[in-house]
């Protein structure tokens, strides 16, 4: 009867070491996978950033492009306008060359 208790010990002893051990590796594989996935999301989030900051850059680059077309189209029409304010003051500048000289 005692070795009957004493089995009985032992056995639920050794089941107990047995779901330790198996809950132990348990909670390692656990631990490594959230670790896998918290690495997976770290570079998912760092590659994301990166295509931002590129999206970012290129439109910065397209206005940039975009201005200096502006400035170069409004640098033509300002020197076409002083040409033409020139050679409007083409005809009095030759008179008044002409009466200083005779």
């Amino acid at each position: 009867m005692a070795y009957d208790m004493i089995k009985t010990v032992l056995n639920a002893e050794s089941v107990a070491a047995a779901n330790e051990k198996a809950a132990e590796k348990q909670a390692k594989a656990m631990c490594d996978e959230a670790a896998a996935t918290a690495q997976t999301l770290a570079a998912a989030q760092i590659e994301q950033a990166k295509n931002q900051a590129k999206l970012i850059l290129s439109e910065a680059q397209q206005t940039a492009d975009g201005i200096l077309k502006q400035a170069e189209k409004l640098a033509g029409m300002r020197r076409s306008k002083v040409i033409g304010d020139t050679e409007k003051k083409y005809d009095a500048a030759i008179a008044a060359v002409l009466q200083a000289i005779t």
